[in-house]
């Protein structure tokens, strides 16, 4: 592969990064701010939208409430008992005349008909109905207070109220107390507040009654004491029982003028207060703030390419260094180092590019020593017990637990006359030979080599991993030397002029597997009949046979060709074991 060319200059690509990573991050962070800016500004909006809308709402709450608690007083003294009819009469007058809101106050009987006008001296109440609406009687008598729908007056809308009078606070109402409020004290203080509050004549303030119609505006309602505002942006697709609820939101209107508005409940009443500023007014700190950010971003871009232009030139000196050091790495010259100093990252960088290169090497050592003593143990252990022993997560203590496993003995038929006839180097040759590949097959079907005994060797399976398929794997293996057998003896004749036939036995059963020995040197191995009774087996075995229990074959189940060969007395077993021969 060749070798790539510098075509531009590092301390070029750094000053051009450098602007890049201020032209790229400074708008989407003045981006970020003012649009965390605008939120802010923008709740701040609507939390003093939902002040004004809750001082408007308890102006209507104060006004409504004084207008019934009069209606109530003079339906207390015209009720009263204890005053003849001119004094009662005098004291509702004085109490009508007490009320600011409250101008007159007209008396029905139970069925609604209108009985008389209680009002102050020279005042002139509008014209009442001569019969009490059946709703608002039902109301009044459930509730004890009802409030009709907006109707237009003179010069602002007016609400009927109506309230209860009863003999006694439980009996049912005899007559009602009704006036038609007008509204005007609430127009005046929507357009004081607004004049107060708004700061502007854009803004606007309206108050919605239940049925979701203006009942006053801040911008005065045009000859329109109650009017339809259905079509009116921020409530446009609203129904009257949404009104309820307290959100804001932004709005259009058909001129293309955005505003920010808020709609509040007057819970108590079902009615609502709506309060709004147009966007532009609202948001012109913003769009200075916006102005300011894009000016600050061509300045630090500036700023940026120059301060990378400089820094380049201090960088790229050292740089050559570092990459010959890299480079010889490369070639895995471990041990390698450089001396930079630049007072600054590059240095740290050399530092630890050298101190790395000298770890790398210590490391290479550490590895190929390690290498070495696990080859070492897998001479003597198992690998997963290797691998465990070097992993650190096998247990090291003396000692073991209970567990089943399957246990199997492979001995060397007529072993003595073989190392009659056979030199001593010969006979330990064939062993070696034959134990390596007894070791593989025995690795290759998951068990491991509990340990050899002169000229046979011991396996267990289960242990030290979980394996269902325990007493499977062992016969597996088991076939495995003997067919394997077939093989080695055709070298060994060629090589030595001998054979070798196995017998082999096979248990299953409870042991106890762990570490035996002492705390200085110790096994890990399996103790219990399990392992005497397969040594058993392997001693009755005839050359090139493998004889398994009646434990082992039902761990199997049709798994393997068992031809049944009955009970036989063992040596040491006081019951007669039942055989079983893997069938060739």
């Amino acid at each position: 592969m060749s070798e790539p060319t510098a075509r531009f200059s590092l301390r070029l690509k750094l000053g051009l990064l450098a602007a890049a990573l201020a032209l790229v991050p400074l708008p989407a962070v003045g981006l970020f701010v003012l649009d965390r800016a605008e939120g802010a500004l923008e709740e701040e909006i609507g939390e003093a939208q939902l002040a004004i809308a809750d001082d408007v709402g308890a102006s209507l709450e104060s006004q409504l409430t004084r207008v019934e608690d009069g209606l109530d007083v003079v339906g207390r003294m015209l009720m009263s008992e204890r005053l003849d009819e001119d004094t009662a009469v005098q004291a509702a007058m004085h109490a009508v005349e007490g009320v600011e809101a409250l101008d007159h106050v007209a008396i029905y009987d139970g069925e609604g008909a209108l009985v008389d006008v209680v009002r102050e001296s020279g005042a002139s109440p509008p014209r009442l109905p001569d019969t009490l609406p059946v709703d608002l009687r039902t109301r009044a008598g459930e509730a004890g207070v009802a409030i009709g729908s907006a109707q237009p007056g003179d010069v602002a809308a007016r609400l009927t109220v109506v309230v209860p009078m009863r003999s006694a606070p439980t009996a049912p109402p005899n007559a009602f107390a009704a006036s038609s409020v007008s509204l005007e004290p609430l127009q005046s203080y929507v357009t004081r507040v607004a004049d107060r509050r708004l700061r502007h004549d854009s803004g606007a303030i309206l108050v919605l009654d239940a049925s979701g119609h203006a009942v006053a505006d801040s911008n005065g309602m045009e000859g329109e004491p109650v009017r339809d505002v259905s079509d009116h942006p921020l409530v446009e697709g609203l129904e009257p029982g949404q009104l309820t609820a307290m959100f804001s939101r932004q709005s259009t209107y058909p001129r293309g003028e955005t505003t920010l508005g808020t709609i509040a409940s007057v819970p108590s009443r079902g009615w609502a207060v709506v309060v709004e500023v147009p966007t532009r007014v609202a948001l012109a700190k913003i769009a200075t703030l916006r102005t300011g950010v894009w000016i600050a971003t061509a300045v630090v871009a500036l700023l940026a390419l120059l301060a990378g232009l400089l820094v380049a030139r201090s960088i790229t000196r050292p740089i050559a260094t570092l990459v010959g050091l890299a480079e010889r790495l490369g070639r895995r010259e471990l041990g390698a180092t450089v001396d930079v100093r630049t007072s600054d990252e590059l240095s740290t960088l050399g530092a630890a590019l050298s101190r790395a290169s000298l770890d790398l090497e210590a490391s290479e050592a550490r590895i190929r020593e390690e290498e070495a003593i696990r080859a070492d143990l897998g001479r003597y252990l198992p690998g997963e017990i290797v691998d465990r022993v070097v992993a650190r997560e096998q247990d090291m203590h003396l000692g073991g637990s209970r567990r089943r496993i399957t246990v199997l003995f492979a001995d060397v038929v007529n072993f003595t006359p073989l190392t009659e006839r056979s030199e001593p180097e010969q006979v330990v040759a064939i062993l070696n030979d034959l134990f390596t590949i007894l070791t593989e097959i025995v690795f290759r079907h998951g068990g491991t080599v509990d340990k050899f005994i002169g000229d046979c060797v011991m396996a267990l399976w289960n242990a030290p991993e979980e394996q269902p398929d325990h007493a499977a794997r062992a016969l597996a293996a088991a076939e495995d030397m003997v067919r394997w057998l077939e093989t080695g003896n055709e070298t060994w004749k060629a090589k030595y002029g001998v054979t070798v036939q196995l017998a082999i036995g096979v248990h299953t059963g409870d042991a106890v597997v762990g570490n035996v020995g002492s705390e200085t040197r110790m096994a890990y191995t399996a103790i219990g009949d399990v392992v005497n009774v397969a040594a058993r087996l392997e001693a009755i075995a005839r050359p090139q046979q493998i004889l398994v229990t009646r434990e082992t074959r039902d761990e199997v189940g049709d798994e393997f060709d068992l031809i049944d060969r009955g009970e036989r007395q063992l040596a040491g077993k006081g019951e007669p074991v039942h055989l079983f021969e893997v069938r060739g």
